[in-house]
């Protein structure tokens, strides 16, 4: 999508009936940084907590656990199966490898860093979204952001064949250069 549609389809997803989950997942995959107040602002919401401070990081590159911008599960906060055989919910927690955002810690930190990302622009892990930031993406980024960074490479030329971010990771870096 165009930047404009694709902040659009965000907005609707965001809305009341829309999807908060999507719409956060979006806002990381649009990457553009004045999206990132309202994944704050989302990060206090429990459920949304951990997949806000992911697409935070997608957007920005940072390592929240590394950089002590997490906080500990909520006490009260449950997901995935339970011990109760009458509870049919058995699917997994899909946030269960995420840290928990500390809104308190990165609000600041945005406030202080966030002119560094021009709004308007997409980005990722940091850089804006162009053939040298992705390749650098495929070589420093977690597996899933590494994946992003393939994706958004295709996008970029119709035709180039997907990096496959699930080779052995000698023929990734052969693949790389490195």
């Amino acid at each position: 999508l165009d930047p404009a549609r694709a902040l659009e389809w965000r907005r609707q997803l965001a809305a009341p009936g829309g999807d908060p989950r999507l719409a956060v997942q979006a806002a990381g995959a649009i990457g553009d940084p004045q999206l990132v107040p309202w994944l704050i602002e989302q990060m206090t919401v429990d459920d949304l907590a951990r997949p806000a401070g992911e697409a935070f990081s997608l957007i920005t590159g940072l390592d929240l656990a590394y950089l002590d911008l997490d906080r500990d599960r909520p006490d009260d906060f449950a997901a995935g199966p339970t011990e109760d055989a009458a509870d049919e919910d058995v699917a997994m927690d899909p946030d269960e490898d995420l840290p928990w955002p500390d809104p308190q810690k990165i609000a600041p930190w945005w406030a202080a860093h966030g002119r560094d990302l021009k709004a308007g622009e997409r980005h990722l892990l940091g850089g804006a979204i162009g053939e040298k930031g992705l390749q650098r993406a495929l070589g420093a980024g977690l597996q899933r952001q590494r994946a992003a960074a393939a994706l958004e490479l295709v996008f970029l030329q119709p035709g180039r064949l997907l990096f496959e971010v699930r080779a052995r990771g000698d023929r990734q870096r052969r693949r790389l250069g490195a």
